[in-house]
């Protein structure tokens, strides 16, 4: 792996982690719905001047990829905003330090829809690892 890719890494672990602490620090002070809902909105003021900003390469890239390409976008966002919406509604009634891992086992998912959808290598090596990982992220939050 390159280095450049592990640093990428590494820092969406910590704004992962970061961005759960914070979460649950914001489900002391109102519901999940209303977490989840000034989320969006302050996604929308601090992202808006960006997508203003690459207006055309983004019209670009939208018109070069395809119909199915912009399928696949809005299929992954509204999968992952309502994974956010299911979340934030499990941290609401739960520990952080067990909802956290729980949803992390999410690589599972990926692992089997990547295999039986897109063709990717199934080696046993691959999956022991997933369900080591998966595991133990279990057994840490019991």
């Amino acid at each position: 792996m390159e280095l450049s890719t592990i640093i990428f890494l590494v820092l969406a672990i910590i704004a992962w982690g970061a961005g759960a602490f914070f979460d649950k620090m914001t489900l002391k002070y109102m519901d999940a719905s209303g977490a989840f809902y000034i989320r969006v909105l302050f996604q929308l003021i601090l992202f808006v001047p960006f997508l203003l900003w690459k207006y055309l390469p983004t019209r670009q890239a939208l018109a070069s990829a395809g119909r199915l390409a912009s399928i696949f976008v809005l299929s992954s966002v509204l999968v992952t905003m309502g994974g956010v919406f299911f979340y934030l509604k499990a941290m609401s009634g739960g520990e952080a330090s067990k909802i956290v891992p729980l949803s992390s086992t999410y690589p599972f998912i990926t692992f089997a829809l990547a295999f039986i959808f897109l063709g990717e290598n199934f080696t046993l090596n691959k999956f022991i690892g997933t369900m080591l990982i998966s595991g133990g992220i279990y057994f840490i939050s019991k």
